[in-house]
């Protein structure tokens, strides 16, 4: 007499022969499997004739294995997206996969942190130093010349922060004093916050510039004509 457990467990064994090792694997397999032997017998199938059908349906161990092997690649594409931000941000990863603990946690000296972020802000801060000096007069009277177009939004918003530049970076400071001389938490989320920040204020400087040199390209066409 046929029995569907005998069964499946003899093919469970048929599956690790084929290369399918994982538990968590062969257990989804086994639920899909038994779903559809269980539709095959309502519509009229014997036990024996719904788990044949089921099997052949599911597939050959093989080709499971290459299907599950796509999934997994496949669910790897985020995690990896997410590693490399994390890594170009300047966060370790363990930061936000582990417990948020003090004590699990090996934290990075806060010299260290402020020094890295300064590093790494310091090409940024000088090349748009050098913009403000030298290259933003120039693209203004360029678009002056080429009929008045106005300059690009993002670069706009740069120049005003730039002339209160004094101030936001004072009140950025004291903020991380008081975060320091205050707040417990912050150890745990310090490199982290400094991390995003400093990766933030990167892109936007390229950003900037990159727009510069679009707004440059647009106007030229114009103020040749006008030279003509």
């Amino acid at each position: 007499m046929f029995n569907l457990d005998e069964a499946i467990t003899y093919w469970r064994r048929e599956m690790v022969a084929g290369g399918i090792q994982s538990a968590r694997v062969l257990d989804e397999l086994e639920s899909h499997l038994r779903d559809d032997a269980e539709e095959q017998e309502r519509a009229g199938a014997t036990a024996q004739q719904a788990f044949e059908i089921a099997v052949q349906r599911l597939g050959q161990a093989s080709a499971l294995e290459c299907e599950f092997e796509k999934v997994g690649e496949t669910r790897e594409v985020p995690k990896r997206a997410k590693q490399f931000f994390l890594a170009l941000a300047g966060i370790p990863n363990q930061y936000l996969n582990g417990p948020m603990n003090i004590s699990t946690i090996n934290l990075e000296p806060r010299c260290a942190t402020y020094l890295k972020a300064a590093a790494f802000l310091a090409p940024a801060v000088f090349l748009w130093a050098v913009s403000v000096v030298f290259l933003i007069p120039k693209l203004q009277q360029i678009c002056a010349d080429a009929g008045g177009n106005p300059l690009p939004a993002v670069v706009r918003i740069m120049i005003g922060l730039t002339q209160h530049g004094v101030f936001i970076s004072g009140g950025i400071i004291l903020l991380l004093v008081l975060l320091e001389w205050r707040s417990s938490k912050w150890p745990r989320y310090r490199r982290a916050a400094i991390g995003i920040g400093t990766f933030l204020l990167n892109a936007v400087v390229l950003s900037s510039i990159f727009m510069m040199v679009v707004a440059a390209l647009l106007a030229a066409p114009a103020l040749l004509h006008h030279a003509k």
